[in-house]
């Protein structure tokens, strides 16, 4: 296993790897005293959060892990359809995936995303504003903004 932190603009990002694949990503307020090994998946990805944070990359190309329920999964392939600079609502989700009235699963399901910001769940917003985020509020607000979000829309 490998693993790599990267200091972005917001926070300090762990990412792991198989080796083959990016299989997870954890926000962090300061750098942990953890060993550090890397690999070239997880420069390549590092080098594409650098690319994105400077609003010069919109579609990841490192090679992700989806982990997950059959459902999860699913979810995940919807999230990362969604383009950037765009939202879409837990329902619109739900229905994309062809389960009209899971939009409470998916919501979960976002809850659950190992991959963040490369399976845009910060992407995925309630009928009634921002709906939640596992890194934060503060870091959706962020990302979203990165992307030209206006969040008074949202």
């Amino acid at each position: 296993m490998f693993k790599l932190y990267y200091k972005s603009p917001m926070c300090y990002l762990s990412l792991h790897s198989d080796g083959k694949f990016l299989i997870k990503l954890d926000f962090y307020e300061e750098k942990k005293e953890a060993e550090e090994k890397t690999c070239e998946l997880l420069e390549f990805a590092k080098k594409e959060l650098e690319l994105y944070f400077l609003g010069k990359l919109k579609i990841f190309k490192t090679p992700l892990k989806i982990q997950g329920s059959e459902f999860e999964q699913k979810v995940y392939r919807a999230l990362i359809q969604i383009p950037y600079g765009k939202v879409a609502s837990y329902k619109q989700i739900s229905e994309k995936i062809g389960h009209k009235n899971a939009f409470r699963a998916v919501g979960n399901a976002n809850s659950k995303n190992e991959l963040p910001i490369f399976i845009p769940c910060h992407r995925v917003v309630a009928s009634k504003g921002l709906g939640g985020y596992s890194g934060g509020l503060e870091i959706k607000k962020f990302l979203l903004k990165l992307e030209g979000i206006n969040l008074n829309l949202v």
